[in-house]
């Protein structure tokens, strides 16, 4: 199996965003961590105008460094205290909740000579990272006068762990929060960091409060679309992924399992419906190589059934034109198959790369 990736696709999409976010003077930091910091996107993004990349793991901007990449970076995920030395030496900016690990950052940032900019992040009803609103004061305060560091705004993050959605008021609480911080602080910040793909609603629905001009988007720019779609983004390709995988079986067989039933190789209960005979076919992928519930047959007539690690079963009954032993099948992958297959060391990356526009 392989995944292919269309960087032009990914360029145009950046544009189209970028120009969305634009009257509403709102900057894209590209996201590039479904891609595992691939040096060919990180350039698509940055051609279609975004002037920040977004990294969760460092990995990843250990990857862009060494491929020459020297645009600002910032990181997504929490610092850990054990690797504040990097954090500081590879990115410009880093998102944060705790007081003790900015400390750390600001004597990194002593050490090597430079300022690290800092986001406070505000925890706004998803209940993943960010301090509570009556934590905020007191947490910037005990930031703000850190050497090395500058406290440069406060951002939120909604969907990813409780579902929220985001709202006009959940993101106006974040602004809200940032201008009493302000006040009390005698500051400005530069930033206030809106959210991420899901907030773009908020443009399409005029309801984005004034404050906020930043947004941490990469599913958008990758798929074109959100994941389940709230509305229609104005971006031009929806396929800039391809997922392609073998047919190593072809055979006719029962649709229901024969048999006592218990939890199959990854400690699910499967439910079977007694169908009949059907047409099966098998590919060589499974759950090893990427995450199968996120994929979408596209050939018509083609569903999934199941998979175990390293097969996965799909009924081709219906499928037309018939499904043949040797050949490949095509899937169009969501964000959760996009994430998993390109971190998958397993799965060959297909990259075909843009140039600027």
């Amino acid at each position: 199996m392989r995944i292919e990736v269309d960087c032009e696709r990914i360029r145009r999409n950046t544009e189209e965003l970028v120009k969305l976010c634009a009257p509403w003077n709102i900057q894209l930091v590209g996201i590039t961590k479904a891609c595992c910091g691939d040096p060919d996107v990180a350039r698509a993004m940055l051609y279609g105008g975004v002037a920040m990349l977004g990294e969760s793991r460092l990995r990843n901007v250990r990857r862009l460094r060494e491929a020459g990449i020297d645009a600002p970076i910032m990181l997504l995920r929490l610092p850990s205290l054990s690797e504040v030395e990097e954090v500081v030496a590879l990115t410009q900016v880093s998102l944060n909740s705790q007081v003790e690990t900015v400390r750390a950052l600001s004597r990194a940032a002593q050490a090597q000579g430079v300022t690290h900019r800092v986001i406070l992040m505000l925890e706004t009803g998803d209940r993943r990272e960010g301090v509570m609103p009556e934590d905020a004061l007191d947490t910037a305060r005990q930031m703000a006068g850190l050497p090395g560091i500058q406290l440069v705004g406060m951002g939120t993050n909604v969907l990813c762990i409780g579902g929220v959605l985001p709202t006009p008021e959940n993101t106006q609480l974040l602004v809200d929060v940032a201008e009493t911080v302000e006040r009390e602080l005698g500051l400005h910040f530069q930033v206030i960091s809106g959210g991420h793909t899901s907030n773009l609603i908020l443009l399409n629905r005029n309801q984005m409060p004034q404050r906020v001009n930043q947004l941490r988007v990469g599913h958008g720019i990758l798929l074109g679309r959100d994941d389940p779609p709230i509305y229609d983004l104005p971006c031009p390709y929806q396929d800039a992924f391809n997922v392609v995988a073998e047919v190593i079986e072809v055979l006719t067989k029962p649709s229901l399992p024969e048999g006592p039933i218990m939890v199959d190789a990854f400690g699910r209960k499967p439910h079977w419906e007694d169908l009949g005979l059907r047409r099966r076919a098998i590919l060589a992928m499974g759950e090893q190589d990427l995450r199968i519930e996120a994929l979408r047959p596209k050939r018509p007539g083609v569903s999934i059934v199941s998979a175990s690690s390293d097969h996965l079963v799909v009924d081709v009954t219906e499928a037309e034109p018939p499904v043949r032993l040797g050949e490949e099948l095509e899937f169009d992958p969501a964000y959760g198959a996009i994430a998993t297959a390109m971190s998958s060391i397993g799965v060959p990356k297909v990259i075909k790369p843009c140039r600027p526009a």
